[in-house]
């Protein structure tokens, strides 16, 4: 029996779920994915034939309902072709239930993972919920409990933190806090890429517990956004962008936004807030096309000129050569 649309992006959804470190293609989904092919054990499609449009169409259509009715995010990677569940994403107040969760739950049998990232595993025959955090958070965690100062080894040098808070940003755990060599100015340093102790050892304390206090101005939510565009100081300007309809989820991970006009699954009009100018430019053109912007002017005419430098530069760089 032909599976419902529901059924078939639930499905969908399930099957990136079971293979996440796994590059899939659109023939892998229309081979092991009920509902996207007739004959889902034929050969691999034909690039532009007209099966395989027909099967690339209705994979975006369920992508975009996948993100807008179950808020399910897929990435699609154009260099690679590969389609990926984009990483989950905590609010503030879920990040520190899940810091509060880490110190009284211990859990058994969890296969090991990307270094520093969270994952969770949810069983459905057993209602089990498995949670993975970082080996430190437990370290760092106390130390702000305690206002007590570590010392530890962050890629190559030694380093001293007076810990404030901790955090989630793309899947990676942070701690942000006072530097003492820097008059206590806010640093913040990734989890993953601090040396951890021998096993059964914790980071070397560097002062007594109640040694420092949080400032007031500290504000958590913003030591962990890493996004120039929620705290630039440039003029804001309303954006709207045309993406084609595979980088639309990447897109509004990357740059926020939200989805005013759709055309026939082949591209999707979002408008977003812009603070920062610059870092909007770059990461528009980390799309290579698949994202235009067409309004306001200023915008369009920032990254057109930008682009007739670039390669005006180019052109004198070949003509030296």
């Amino acid at each position: 029996m032909v599976p419902s649309a529901a059924e078939r992006i639930l499905a969908l959804a399930a099957y990136l779920d079971d293979h996440r470190r796994d590059e899939v293609t659109l023939d892998d989904i229309a081979r092991d994915v009920p509902g996207y092919r007739d004959d889902p054990a034929g050969p691999d499609l034909e690039r532009q034939s007209p099966e395989w449009s027909a099967v690339r169409k209705k994979l975006q259509r369920d992508c975009i309902d996948l993100e807008e009715e179950w808020g399910i995010e897929v990435d699609y990677h154009e260099a690679e072709h590969h389609y990926r569940l984009a990483a989950p994403f905590l609010t503030a107040r879920e990040r520190a239930a899940l810091i509060s969760a880490a110190a009284v739950v211990s859990v058994e049998g969890l296969h090991d993972g990307e270094s520093g990232a969270i994952g969770s595993q949810v069983d459905d025959r057993t209602s089990r919920v498995v949670v993975r955090v970082h080996g430190l958070v437990a370290d760092f965690r106390d130390a702000i409990a305690g206002a007590r100062p570590l010392r530890f080894a962050y890629e190559g040098r030694t380093r001293v933190l007076e810990p404030w808070a901790l955090g989630v940003w793309r899947n990676h755990w942070y701690v942000a806090g006072g530097d003492p060599a820097l008059d206590g100015d806010m640093r913040r340093f990734r989890l993953d890429r601090i040396e951890s102790p021998p096993p059964g050892e914790h980071l070397e304390p560097a002062g007594e517990p109640g040694s420092f206090t949080v400032p007031d101005w500290f504000d958590v939510d913003r030591a962990f956004d890493f996004d120039p565009n929620s705290w630039g100081h440039d003029e804001v300007l309303h954006a709207r962008v045309r993406v084609t309809s595979d980088h639309a989820p990447a897109f509004t991970q990357e740059l926020g936004g939200d989805v005013v006009r759709r055309d026939a699954a082949d591209a999707v009009w979002i408008e977003l807030p812009v603070r920062h100018y610059e870092s909007f430019r770059n990461r528009l053109f980390a799309f290579r096309g698949h994202a235009v912007v067409e309004a306001p002017d200023e915008l369009v005419v920032m990254v057109r000129d930008h682009l007739a430098a670039v390669a005006a530069g180019r052109g004198r760089a070949g003509a030296a050569g």
